[in-house]
């Protein structure tokens, strides 16, 4: 019988990866300006969701191998997805995304 991490798992692999053609295709219609500020959204999401976890880890509470913040690593990679998206949505926005200003 698989685990509730191993089911969290797969739950979180299915949603990426029926959302990632939509949610491609969506980002790639963007403008850069807008690919950048979706971009950036969606890293904010992560890094607060980032900062919780590493306050529970300060905290002692161990959320790696606790049951109870398995749904918090599930959403950690769903947001490490929906990110991955937009960094991927097309090679020449990706490259106008972070590159450096022209003096």
């Amino acid at each position: 019988m698989p685990s509730s991490s191993t089911e969290s798992r797969e739950i979180v692999n299915s949603v990426i990866n029926s959302v990632a053609r939509l949610d491609c295709e969506a980002l790639r219609r963007l403008d850069p300006e807008r690919l950048s500020a979706q971009f950036n959204a969606r890293l904010e999401l992560e890094d607060y969701f980032h900062a919780l976890w590493e306050h529970l880890k300060e905290c002692g509470e161990r959320p790696a191998v606790r049951t109870e913040y398995q749904p918090l690593a599930a959403v950690l990679d769903l947001l490490a997805g929906l990110s991955e998206n937009a960094m991927l949505a097309d090679g020449v926005m990706q490259q106008d995304l972070f590159r450096q200003p022209q003096q």
